[in-house]
């Protein structure tokens, strides 16, 4: 990656924003996702009558300097959160009620990763405009069950792009969010890479009509909310 150190914050993980990945469009895209081996959410966890709180990280956000991210993806991801504050908003059932949601943005303190579910979004990019594609990564069984059921989700919402491998590079696997949220023991956590705002292809799914909202519907899915 290219990313450019920051006071007091580590690189941002992941392919986004980098002017130099001379792979990205030779990497491998699967048309549709692929299943996981991890152990699936556990439904009586689901169902349990306790609280639970989801850390929504919007990548890059608000950096003015260093790893500021693709053009348009603090745009897009601050939207994303928009939309999940929105939606946990509404009236729905009881079990809607039972989730809380944390907005953080991309340089907070460890404490504010804890909880019972990370996601840290943001959008990729590459001067390869034809690499395209979303892709996950994450650091455990819990977070690769969790990713896993949002690129399910995502395909059934509509999201044709495909997917690059997951953890398709070292920066995406050892994501510092992910990293931060596992310390804080909040293990069913990863970080999406929702497509390639500088593909046109791309860029359209996830800017046109109902790109945010399938981002955050997938989510939600995959929760179980």
């Amino acid at each position: 990656m290219t990313h450019e150190d920051e006071p007091n914050a580590e690189a941002e993980g992941g392919p986004e924003n980098d002017r130099s990945l001379s792979d990205a469009a030779d990497a491998p895209v699967h048309a549709t996702a692929e299943e996981s081996d991890a152990p699936p959410w556990s439904r009586d966890e689901e169902k349990r009558p306790t609280a639970r709180i989801l850390v929504v990280q919007m990548g890059h956000c608000f950096r003015t300097s260093g790893a500021t991210g693709t053009p348009g993806e603090q745009a897009f991801v601050e939207a994303v959160a928009d939309v999940c504050t929105e939606e946990l908003g509404k009236p729905g059932p009881p079990d809607r009620d039972l989730w809380h949601l944390r907005v953080i943005k991309a340089d907070e303190p460890l404490e504010k990763y804890a909880g019972d579910a990370f996601v840290a979004f943001h959008c990729d990019g590459s001067t390869h405009q034809n690499a395209r594609g979303a892709s996950v990564g994450y650091r455990n069984a819990a977070g690769q069950s969790l990713a896993q059921a949002w690129k399910h989700a995502y395909e059934q919402h509509g999201w044709s792009g495909g997917f690059r491998d997951d953890n398709y590079t070292e920066n995406l696997k050892k994501y510092y969010g992910t990293r931060k949220a596992v310390e804080a023991g909040n293990q069913r956590a990863f970080i999406a890479e929702c497509g390639f705002l500088t593909n046109r292809d791309d860029k359209a799914l996830l800017t046109g009509p109902g790109g945010v909202n399938r981002v955050v519907h997938a989510l939600f899915d995959a929760l179980g909310i």
